[in-house]
């Protein structure tokens, strides 16, 4: 584990010694940035587009369903090594117009895959109209969503009011989000109400729909509401300051078979999230930045009168990270980009009969990380190299499905095209540093391409 840290840690502390020799070379190349945007996304998506998990909405497997049995000891590594890199990330969050989708090889059969694409357009100089549509192929999530939204801007730019609601076949599932924004100079904050599922009870209550076209009804007792903020803010001029927050409103729903009442069982849902990141500008050329994010949703099942004994339980289950990153360009051509982070998992599963089913009291702890180096033509060529890693350890005697504690690294070549700021494509391929008996070193390959207008 020493080893694997410090192969990581290591492209940190040289972007450290070079920043004062960066400074003084200051041109007009952009400075290299992350963000949690990505992380963000994701976790909000959690919540808006439950069937969208891989399990649906109605899971006993919770609202994270982090733990899938068809994951390998290697599949967190690929998400790690198939997706885009920090800076990527970043400058995809800070555009109105594009598109962007990467893929990667967890085994002989099966990709795992992400797509974005967002588009906006401004109708007058305060009235814009756009779209998000996300898709999430993989063993957490098979989702695609479209989310329809309408912006007006006021006070020159300055402050701004938005709505957006989610468009999806199954009327009750549609969410509709009111927000509004505020530049105070240099950066945004956002303050945003949503109502989950807002025609659930108009479908199932109101329409009162046939057993025929949905064997079970849903009924909220008490509607889901969420409330979002979110801040991007610089702090003078070498600091900048992210942060993101939601909750969930306390919320009851009901499922119950419409040919057997009695039948199934009620739930009371908690969810909520925080993530912060604080970025250094050390020098012109290079950045530092720190880290940590929370998530938790909170489960309480109990069975109707008629229900599965199996369905009485109380389940939490909660994620948080601690991390460490920097990114440095060398030259026009050359740029390194590393990041370190510590992740704790518990899921806490407690049953009033547990002749039923064992209580689960789980808890993994893993050190990730993965360094990179890039050469990147303003438009040709471009190569990288990186690594990546895994160590991990399970606390307890308990086990869930997809959850190892072997370690794994890799390193990972990708080659492909730089079309100027228009378009990237890559593919590329791993090299198994671990020797997991297999015959050969090829250790899965991946793709991604990124196009901006």
């Amino acid at each position: 584990m020493r080893c694997l840290s410090l192969a990581v840690v290591t492209p940190l502390l040289v972007l450290a010694v070079t920043a004062g020799t960066a400074e003084a070379q200051a041109d007009s190349l952009a400075t290299l940035h992350a963000t949690l945007g990505g992380w963000e996304e994701r976790a909000r998506l959690t919540i808006l587009d439950r069937s969208g998990s891989y399990f649906g909405r109605a899971s006993e497997r919770g609202i994270l369903q982090r733990f899938n049995e068809k994951m390998d000891t290697e599949y967190h590594l690929d998400l790690i090594t198939s997706g885009f890199t920090l800076s990527e990330v970043y400058d995809w969050y800070q555009r109105e117009n594009g598109a962007r989708f990467w893929a990667g090889s967890i085994n002989h059969r099966l990709l795992i895959q992400e797509g974005q694409l967002t588009a906006r357009v401004w109708l007058s100089d305060a009235w814009a109209i756009g779209t998000r549509f996300a898709h999430q192929q993989t063993l957490g999530a098979d989702r695609n969503l479209i989310r329809l939204n309408l912006r007006r801007r006021f006070a020159g730019g300055r402050t701004g009011a938005f709505l957006e609601t989610t468009f999806i076949a199954e009327k009750s599932e549609i969410d509709a989000e009111l927000g509004f924004n505020w530049s105070p100079g240099a950066g945004e904050i956002t303050v945003a109400v949503a109502a989950l599922d807002l025609f659930n009870d108009v479908v199932y209550q109101g329409l009162e729909v046939s057993p025929t076209i949905a064997d079970t009804a849903i009924d909220y007792t008490s509607h889901p509401f969420a409330l979002r903020v979110a801040a991007d803010l610089s702090l003078g001029r070498r600091f900048r300051l992210e942060g993101y927050g939601l909750v969930l409103t306390p919320t009851q729903v009901v499922y119950e078979r419409q040919t057997a009442p009695g039948v199934g069982f009620s739930q009371d849902e908690r969810y909520a999230y925080a993530g912060g990141l604080l970025e250094w500008m050390v020098g012109a050329r290079t950045t530092a930045g720190g880290m940590a994010t929370w998530m938790r949703a909170r489960t309480e099942r109990a069975a109707l009168p008629a229900g599965r004994p199996e369905d009485d339980y109380d389940l939490s289950e909660v994620t948080r990270s601690l991390g460490a990153y920097g990114l440095h360009r060398f030259d026009d051509r050359f740029h390194a980009e590393a990041w370190l982070a510590h992740v704790w998992r518990t899921e806490d599963r407690v049953r009033p009969d547990t002749t039923v089913a064992p209580n689960v009291d789980y808890e993994d702890h893993t050190w990730a990380g993965l360094a990179h180096f890039v050469y990147r033509a303003h438009s040709g060529f471009r190569a990288e190299l990186g690594f990546g890693f895994m160590v991990r350890a399970i606390s307890g005697a308990d086990r869930l499905p997809g959850a190892f504690e072997r370690d794994h690294s890799r390193l990972r070549f990708d080659f492909g095209w730089q079309f100027g700021e228009r378009a990237l494509l890559l593919f590329g391929s791993n090299l198994d540093l671990d020797g997991d008996d297999r015959s050969v070193n090829f250790d899965g390959g991946h793709g991604r391409l990124a196009l901006n207008w």
